[in-house]
């Protein structure tokens, strides 16, 4: 099915992750309470999709193969225009929330870029803040992205898809 991209900018700068980076990979969900955890010191973290929606496969594996993003879009459910989509990004210090990431069942890793983390089973955010601590250096910042849904048992979901 062809999408409308026409109503979405560039986005300055294109987005590409790096064999530097850090990213969580599986299914994700947005927990049904409200919990919140702090960006620990030395890392910010990325995510594509809004709390609440989902991400496409090949999305998620454009951070995990390190392809340039040149745009975000989201799909809302019955349409076929895309809505503008910037990523968000928490720094050291803030409240993210407290994502559960769930085991990669039924969809395509691709490693051989960044660092790629998962989960064996459904695992909090602040549970996997440790995991990160081998690749964090000093007076650096680790970037680390969640190649995961945001999503909302149940709902339609929106979905975010890149160029």
């Amino acid at each position: 099915m062809p999408y409308d991209w026409s109503k979405v900018p560039p986005l300055n700068p294109p987005l590409q992750t790096t064999g530097n980076d850090a990213i969580f990979s599986g299914h994700g969900a947005l927990p049904s309470t409200t919990a919140t955890t702090p960006v620990p010191a030395g890392v910010e973290i990325w995510f594509l999709s809004p709390p609440g929606a989902s991400i496409a496969d090949p999305t998620g594996q454009a951070l995990e193969s390190m392809t340039k993003i040149t745009k975000l879009g989201l799909l809302n459910p019955g349409s076929t225009v895309l809505v503008p989509l910037s990523p968000t990004r928490y720094t050291a210090g803030q409240q993210v929330p407290n994502y559960t990431l769930y085991p990669p069942n039924g969809i395509v890793l691709k490693p051989g870029g960044p660092h790629l983390l998962g989960v064996t089973e459904a695992t909090k955010l602040s549970a996997l803040w440790p995991r990160l601590a081998p690749f964090i250096k000093p007076g650096q910042t680790l970037r680390c992205f969640w190649a995961a849904c945001t999503a909302i048992d149940g709902a339609k979901n929106q979905v975010v898809l890149f160029q």
